[in-house]
C-alpha cells in the first residue's frame, strides 16, 4: 500500500534502479526512445481501461496482462512475478496510483484525465532514461538473440532492429547471415536443439516469413492479441527509425486489437539451417 505521508512529488522523483541480478534487459533496450515511450505509454493506459470495461475484469490484472507498462516502468525482471513484485523499491506506490487512476475513470470522456494523472506519476521516471539519437545496442548477432528453453531441446530466436533508421530488409544479406550464425552458436553449445521458434508480431509478415521454412508459418499460434508482456506484441508501435506508429495506434484504439497478433512460430532445427544456407547462397548469387 502506498505510504499515505509519502507525496506525489516523492514518487515523481523516485528512481526506479533494478537491483543487481533482476534486470530486465529487453525493456533497458527499449527504455531510451523518448518519442516512443512517451506516447506509447498513453496508448496502454487508454488500452488498459478499455480491457478492463469490457473483460468486467480488475484493474489489476488488465494492468498486469499489459505488462509492457510495467516492465518499462520497473526495469526488473521480478514485476511479472506477483509473488516478488512487491520487492521492487518503489515499484508498489507507484502501481497503486495508476491502479487508483484508472479505477476511477468510469466513462470514456474521463479518459484524457486519466491518463494525465497516471503521466504525471510516471512520466519523470521515464524520462531519466530517454537519450537522444538513441538506437538499439549491436549484440553479438547483431539484431538476433536466443534463450534456451524445454531442457535445452527448444530454441527461442529473439530480435529487434539494430539496423535503424534503417530496416533489416535492406540488409538481408546480414541479416540472414546473423540469424543463421545465432542458430549454429546454439547448436553447437546445445547438441539436443530439435525446435527453433520465434515469437512476435513480425511472424505475420509474409517478408519475415520468407526466411523460415514452410513449416514455419504453418505452425503458428496466436499468443494474443491484445495486451501483451513484452515488444513482442507493443514492438508494432516504433517505428523504423525508433518513433511512434500512430497509424498502427489508431487501429488499435478502433478495433481494440492489434494491427498484429503475437503469435509464436515454430519449426524443427533440421529444416532451418538448411533453408537459410539456400537464402544466403541465392542472396549472394543474385548480387553478382
Amino acid at each position: 500500500m502506498t505510504d499515505p505521508q509519502m507525496s506525489m512529488h516523492q514518487i515523481q522523483t523516485m528512481e526506479i534502479i533494478p537491483t543487481h541480478g533482476f534486470a530486465d534487459e529487453v525493456a533497458i533496450m527499449y527504455s531510451p526512445f523518448k518519442e516512443y515511450i512517451e506516447r506509447l505509454f498513453p496508448l496502454m493506459l487508454e488500452h488498459v481501461w478499455h480491457l478492463k470495461q469490457a473483460e468486467r475484469s480488475s484493474v489489476s490484472d488488465e494492468l498486469f496482462r499489459s505488462g509492457w507498462i510495467c516492465r518499462l516502468i520497473t526495469l526488473d525482471k521480478r514485476v511479472l512475478d506477483p509473488e516478488k513484485q512487491n520487492e521492487i523499491p518503489g515499484w508498489p506506490e507507484i502501481r497503486e496510483c495508476l491502479i487508483k487512476s484508472l479505477e476511477e475513470c468510469k466513462e470514456k470522456k474521463q479518459v484524457p484525465g486519466m491518463i494525465s494523472r497516471c503521466m504525471e506519476v510516471i512520466l519523470p521516471i521515464l524520462r531519466q532514461r530517454f537519450e537522444n539519437d538513441y538506437r538499439f545496442p549491436e549484440r553479438k548477432f547483431h539484431s538476433w538473440w536466443y534463450t534456451m528453453h524445454d531442457d535445452e531441446t527448444h530454441l527461442a530466436l529473439h530480435l529487434v532492429n539494430a539496423y535503424q533508421p534503417e530496416s533489416p530488409f535492406d540488409h538481408l544479406l546480414h541479416f540472414l547471415n546473423r540469424m543463421l550464425k545465432a542458430v549454429e552458436h546454439a547448436v553447437d553449445r546445445h547438441p539436443g536443439i530439435q525446435v527453433v521458434s520465434c515469437g512476435s508480431w513480425l511472424n505475420g509478415l509474409p517478408k519475415f516469413q520468407k526466411l523460415w521454412p514452410e513449416s514455419f508459418k504453418e505452425d503458428q499460434r496466436i499468443i494474443n492479441q491484445t495486451g501483451g508482456l513484452g515488444p513482442g506484441a507493443w514492438g508494432q508501435y516504433m517505428t523504423i527509425d525508433g518513433g511512434f506508429n500512430e497509424e498502427k495506434a489508431g487501429q488499435l484504439r478502433r478495433t481494440g486489437k492489434h494491427p498484429f497478433a503475437l503469435t509464436e512460430a515454430r519449426t524443427q532445427v533440421s529444416e532451418v539451417i538448411p533453408h537459410l544456407q539456400k537464402l544466403i547462397a541465392e542472396k549472394i548469387n543474385s548480387e553478382k
